[in-house]
C-alpha cells in the first residue's frame, strides 16, 4: 500500500474515524493493527519479521536494563553487543547478502586472474532469492538507536503494546523519519487528543507531500527515466537536464513521503520529526547534512560517528571516522559499491568543509567575510555543484554508466543537438509547476518565519492569512483544488517512492 495509492486514500480515513471514535483505552491497539496490516499489504510473511524483531529488541531492552540495575556492567554490554548482532545481521542477510557474495565471487575472480587459478576465476556465487523487506533498514535502525539508549541509561518500554506500536507506526514505517523512542513513547503516555489546529495541518502537510510527489516527482521522473534509460545516446543538453531533473525529483519524492507520513500522524494526534529544512539552500555540505534526511544524518552521528570516536583524538582521526560514517551511510542506501561511493564523495565534501572552516577562522580576512551575502550565497552555489555530480553516482544502474553519463554532462559536440530528453522537459508540465512550487516554498517560508520571530507580516499578507485562517469555505476550496490539481497531473501508472528500495 503506497502513500501515493487509491487504497491509502482509503485506508486512511477509515483508520482516522476508528481511531477518533474508540474508547482511548483501545486507540493504542487499533493503530497497531492498522500498522500491521499496511505493511503486511505488501507481503504478509515479512509482517511476521517485523514482530519477530519487535520481541526480541523488547526482550534485549528489558534485559539489558536489568543487568544495568544490577550493576553488572559487563553483562549488560554483552548483551548490546548480541542485540546489534541480531539486528545487523538480519540487516546484512536481507539487504546485503547477494551483494557480499557477488563481491566475493569478484574478488575470487580477478585473484584467479593474477596467479592463473582456473579454479578461482571460473568460481561463481550462489544467488538466494530475497526479496528485501520493505522499511527493514528504517525499523532495524530505530530498534539499534533503542537498545544502544536503554544501555546508555535510557528507560525501557516495559509495556510491550507502546513498543510493538513505536516499531510499527505506520505513517513512519517504510522510509522514515527515524523516531526516538523518547519522545514516541512521551506522546503516547499523553493520550493524544484531537485539535482542530492539528487536523488542518495534517491535512495540509498531505496534500502537500502528494502535490510534491505526485506532480513534481514523477513528472519529472518520467524525464529522468528518459534519459537514463539510454546514456550512450544523451546529448550534451539531455545529460544536463536529465541529472539536474533527478536532483529535483530525488527531493520531492522523498520530502513528499515525509509530508504524508508526518500529516498521517499528526491527525491521528502524533508528531515524527522533520525530515528536511530547505535542504538546496544549504551554504556547504555540512549545512547540507542539517537539512537533508536529518532522522538518518543524526542517526549517524550519534550512533556511528560518536561511537567511532568522533572529533576526539586529534584532527586526522576526526577526519578518518567523518569518511567511514559517510561510506558506511551511502552503503545503507544500497547493496552497491556505487552507494559507498556515493556515500564517500559526500565525506570528502564534510572533510574539505571542516578543513576551509578551520583556515577561515585563523584568518580575520576570512572571518569577516563569512558573514556578508555574497559569500553565504556562493556557498549555496558551490553546494549544489558539489552535489550534482554526487547524485549521477545516486542514479544511475552501474559505476560504468556513471562514468559515462559524466562524459556525456562535457560533450560539447553535441552541445546544438538536443535530444529526446530534451524534448521531454519542453513539452513537461514541470516547466510550469516547478515554479508554482518555488514561489509557494518562498512565501510560505518567509511567513513562518515571521511567525516564529513574532513579527507582524505585511498588511496584506496578514489580511490574506487571517481570511484563509477563518473561511472554512476557502479552506475547502483549497483543498479541492490542490486535489484537483494533483489528479490531473498524475502519471498513468503508480509511481513507488524512491526510497523504498532502501
Amino acid at each position: 500500500m503506497l502513500f501515493n495509492s487509491f487504497s491509502y486514500l482509503l485506508f486512511l480515513p477509515a483508520v482516522f474515524i476508528l481511531y477518533w471514535l474508540s474508547p482511548v483505552k483501545y486507540r493504542k491497539v487499533l493503530l497497531l493493527v492498522a500498522s500491521y496490516f499496511f505493511y503486511m499489504s505488501w507481503k504478509a510473511e515479512y509482517g511476521l519479521l517485523l514482530l519477530l524483531l519487535t520481541v526480541a529488541n523488547y526482550i534485549f531492552g528489558l534485559l539489558i536494563a536489568r543487568s544495568q540495575a544490577e550493576e553488572k556492567s559487563g553483562k549488560a554490554k554483552n548483551l548490546l553487543t548480541a542485540g546489534l548482532v541480531f539486528n545487523i545481521g538480519c540487516l546484512c542477510f536481507y539487504k546485503y547478502a547477494n551483494f557480499l557474495l557477488e563481491s566475493l565471487a569478484s574478488f575470487l575472480h580477478l585473484s584467479g586472474k593474477v596467479v592463473h587459478n582456473v579454479a578461482l576465476e571460473s568460481w561463481s556465487s550462489p544467488a538466494f532469492n530475497i526479496l528485501l523487506p520493505l522499511g527493514i533498514s528504517f525499523f532495524t535502525f530505530e530498534f539499534i538507536h533503542y537498545i544502544v539508549d536503554v544501555h546508555r541509561g535510557s528507560k525501557p518500554l516495559k509495556n510491550f503494546l507502546d513498543f510493538a506500536l513505536f516499531a510499527s507506526f505506520f505513517p513512519s514505517q517504510i522510509a522514515g523519519p527515524i523516531k526516538r523512542f523518547q519522545d514516541f513513547h512521551k506522546q503516547m503516555m499523553e493520550a493524544p487528543a484531537f485539535k482542530n489546529s492539528q487536523f488542518r495541518e495534517g491535512i495540509f502537510l498531505i496534500l502537500q507531500g502528494l502535490f510534491k510527489k505526485v506532480v513534481l516527482g514523477d513528472n519529472l521522473g518520467l524525464i529522468v527515466n528518459k534519459g537514463f534509460a539510454n546514456v550512450g545516446a544523451m546529448s550534451f543538453s539531455d545529460a544536463w537536464i536529465a541529472v539536474c531533473c533527478f536532483f529535483f525529483q530525488v527531493f520531492f519524492d522523498f520530502s513528499g513521503y515525509t509530508d504524508i507520513g508526518r500529516g498521517s500522524a499528526l491527525i491521528l494526534g502524533y508528531k515524527v520529526p522533520e525530515n528536511f529544512n530547505l535542504p538546496y539552500l544549504a551554504h556547504s555540505p555540512a549545512d547540507f547534512w542539517q537539512r537533508w534526511h536529518i532522522s538518518l544524518s543524526s542517526w549517524l552521528r550519534d550512533y556511528l560517528y560518536i561511537p567511532l570516536g568522533g572529533s576526539r583524538g586529534g584532527e586526522w582521526k576526526a577526519q578518518r571516522n567523518i569518511l567511514i560514517t559517510m561510506a558506511l551511510g551511502g552503503l545503507w542506501h544500497g547493496a552497491s559499491w556505487r552507494f559507498m561511493l556515493w556515500g564517500a564523495m559526500h565525506g570528502v565534501g564534510l572533510v574539505i568543509t571542516r578543513v576551509w572552516a578551520q583556515i577561515c577562522a585563523k584568518n580575520p580576512t576570512l572571518s569577516r567575510w563569512r558573514v556578508s551575502r555574497v559569500w553565504h550565497w556562493s556557498g549555496v552555489v558551490y553546494t549544489i555543484l558539489f552535489l550534482l555530480p554526487t547524485f549521477v553516482v545516486f542514479r544511475s544502474a552501474s559505476l560504468p554508466e556513471a562514468g559515462l553519463v559524466y562524459q556525456r554532462l562535457f560533450n560539447f559536440a553535441s552541445l546544438h543537438q538536443p535530444g529526446e530528453t530534451t524534448a521531454a522537459y519542453l513539452a513537461s508540465t514541470v516547466l510550469l509547476t516547478l515554479p508554482i512550487y518555488g514561489l509557494y516554498s518562498f512565501l510560505r517560508h518567509k511567513t513562518i518565519t515571521l511567525v516564529k520571530s513574532r513579527t507582524e507580516p505585511p498588511r496584506p499578507l496578514s489580511a490574506v492569512l487571517s481570511f484563509w485562517d477563518k473561511s472554512f469555505a476557502l479552506r475547502l476550496l483549497t483543498c479541492a483544488t490542490t486535489a484537483l490539481i494533483i489528479a490531473g497531473c498524475a502519471p498513468s501508472q503508480l509511481v513507488p517512492f524512491i526510497y523504498f528500495q532502501f
